[in-house]
């Protein structure tokens, strides 16, 4: 069978992680940067990236911090997505109520296109009013094109832009968000 097996995102659980799934997601985190920006980017500054954002202790206190929340998609016991709601300092142009920031959002490469990035972002959506959040907002690297259409894909709208230090340069990365309300589940 060429590709693989066929994956459905009925057969992918969404769940959120715990300290116990630290090691994995450094490795998963890792890979999936590095996957998305190869193409793009300078490996070595990519590598410093990853060395510095996505080592084990960074996992660890992200998967800690009271603040922030880590959803995990799996096929079977392999993961192949994640992503991390943040409260965080918000951005002056994110205009709307009680946001939250989708600070981090990431599948196996191989597992882009099969509906699994719509069910975990779902997953997001739901997870953050769980939360009280009005908002989600994000902001993205530009040249990362079938990522920025993916978020217009569930309402995302450019709405100013943030600084982003990356390979010893700042750039100003997008902002986008969306007003959340029990409809967005609907995607």
């Amino acid at each position: 069978m060429q590709g693989g097996p066929v994956v459905t995102p009925a057969s992918v659980t969404l769940r959120r992680a715990s300290i116990e799934d630290a090691a994995t997601l450094v490795a998963f985190a890792s890979k999936a940067f590095t996957d998305t920006y190869r193409a793009t980017d300078d490996p070595a500054e990519i590598a410093d990236y990853v060395a510095e954002h996505l080592n084990a202790q960074a996992i660890a206190e992200v998967i800690r911090d009271r603040a922030s929340i880590v959803l995990l998609a799996e096929l079977g016991h392999r993961l192949v997505g994640y992503a991390v709601l943040k409260s965080a300092e918000t951005p002056s142009c994110v205009a709307g109520t009680k946001p939250i920031e989708l600070a981090r959002f990431y599948l196996g490469e191989e597992f882009i296109g099969k509906g699994i990035g719509s069910s975990l972002m779902r997953l997001v959506q739901r997870e953050a009013l769980r939360l009280g959040a009005r908002t989600l907002w994000l902001s993205v690297y530009d040249r990362n094109v079938r990522a920025v259409r993916f978020y217009e894909r569930f309402g995302f709208a450019k709405v100013g832009g943030k600084e982003f230090l990356f390979g010893g340069r700042i750039y100003i990365d997008p902002v986008y968000s969306v007003a959340l309300d029990d409809r967005n589940d609907r995607n």
